[in-house]
């Protein structure tokens, strides 16, 4: 069976080095409390709110796996919920995981507030695309009316047609979103 405990990292790393954790609670023993606090998956955030909300230094949860703790591992009544209790040290290899038991404090930045784009602009860019989508379109045509041409298939005037058409569509893409962009650049800088 897993069980949990909240301890303090420095607890924790002595731990790892003396090879047993003997940390009953925040500031007691073992020897000085009988046993060591434990908790189930589900009690865990309520134990780490009520009794460690106050505590500055970095806090883990440790998993403990009850069958490699080798001491004796008892459910008592708290209040009106039980919680598991560790009769002895917890052996550093009975830990199987440990994790922070709390995210580290971040400080959320702020970003600088957006000149809203002006519906011209957004008209103007959407214009932009859909002429870039037609030139693209009129491209293949053309390209396909000159292969036409040169069989024999189409007169000469339809692929002369085409191109010219391709390259007005472009141009005035590109116009489109030319003045897109300087409408967008100047009402930034009306601001």
């Amino acid at each position: 069976m897993r069980i949990y405990h909240i301890a303090t990292l420095a607890d924790w790393k002595e731990a790892q080095t003396s090879g047993s954790y003997t940390t009953s609670t925040l500031g007691r023993s073992l020897e000085e409390e009988g046993f060591i606090h434990a908790a189930r998956h589900d009690q865990v955030p309520a134990v780490r709110d009520r009794y460690y909300a106050d505590v500055a230094e970095p806090l883990v949860v440790l998993e403990i796996e009850t069958d490699l703790v080798g001491a004796d591992v008892r459910e008592e009544q708290v209040g009106d919920q039980t919680y598991p209790h560790v009769y002895g040290p917890v052996p550093a290899a009975a830990v199987v995981a440990w994790r922070p038991a709390r995210l580290p404090p971040i400080e959320l930045g702020t970003r600088e507030p957006t000149t809203p784009v002006p519906a011209a602009t957004l008209g103007f860019r959407g214009g932009a695309v859909v002429l870039a989508a037609s030139a693209f379109v009129g491209f293949w045509c053309a390209v396909i009316a000159q292969a036409a041409t040169s069989d024999d298939r189409l007169p000469v005037g339809v692929s002369f047609v085409l191109w010219s058409l391709t390259a007005i569509l472009a141009g005035a893409a590109l116009v489109a979103f030319g003045y897109a962009e300087w409408l967008h650049s100047r009402a930034a800088h009306a601001e």
